[in-house]
């Protein structure tokens, strides 16, 4: 009897026990989704407590960060990416990368040309270049397929990135990206040589 009871006391403890880890679930999302909503706030503090939490709560935390960084039109977008592209950099998050590609340089300072820069000085000036170094190596596959689409100041900066990373993928995606212009130039050279035929006829 005492056997059966114990079992029985088992069994009912493993039962709450998983309820309790199953309404924990919804839970911590709700309270990153509340986060994520005070990210778009227009009070400093209000954003710098809620990215502490949602740095806290992990890689959980990640799809509704990427959201945040992907989504242009939400209202309050320029406060609220900046510190959701810092957390998904220290979380190393390679969702975000497509995202972060197509926004170097978004709203960028007037600071000058990119070129003669160091890697500090655009880190501190574009939340997106800095989360890309930060993410690292895993970053490389989405700044190499988005590098033929940039344009050229982007485009520098996503160099910049790779050369930051300073992996063998990325070096390969940045010689994948010079035989692309290397193309281009010879297409180009190519219709140039057709204005002196058109010209000449």
């Amino acid at each position: 009897m005492a056997l059966i009871y114990r079992v029985a006391l088992l069994a009912l403890c493993a039962f709450f026990g998983s309820v309790a880890a199953y309404s924990s679930e919804p839970n911590e999302q709700q309270l990153a989704k509340y986060d994520i909503d005070k990210l778009y706030s227009d009070n400093a503090n209000t954003r710098s407590d809620a990215a502490r939490r949602l740095a806290a709560t992990g890689p959980s935390a990640v799809p509704l960060l990427v959201r945040v960084v992907c989504d242009r039109a939400k209202s309050h977008f320029d406060v609220a990416w900046p510190v959701a592209a810092k957390i998904l950099g220290d979380l190393k998050a390679e969702a975000a990368a497509p995202c972060l590609v197509d926004l170097l340089m978004y709203e960028y300072p007037s600071i000058g040309p990119v070129n003669g820069k160091s890697d500090e000085t655009l880190a501190a000036a574009d939340p997106a270049f800095a989360a890309l170094m930060r993410i690292g190596d895993p970053a490389v596959h989405a700044i190499k397929r988005r590098l033929p689409f940039l344009g050229p100041d982007p485009a520098i900066m996503a160099m910049r990135v790779l050369r930051a990373i300073n992996t063998p993928s990325a070096r390969q995606a940045l010689e994948a990206y010079i035989k692309v212009l290397q193309d281009q130039v010879r297409v180009a050279s190519q219709i140039l040589r057709g204005f002196d035929e058109k010209s000449g006829g």
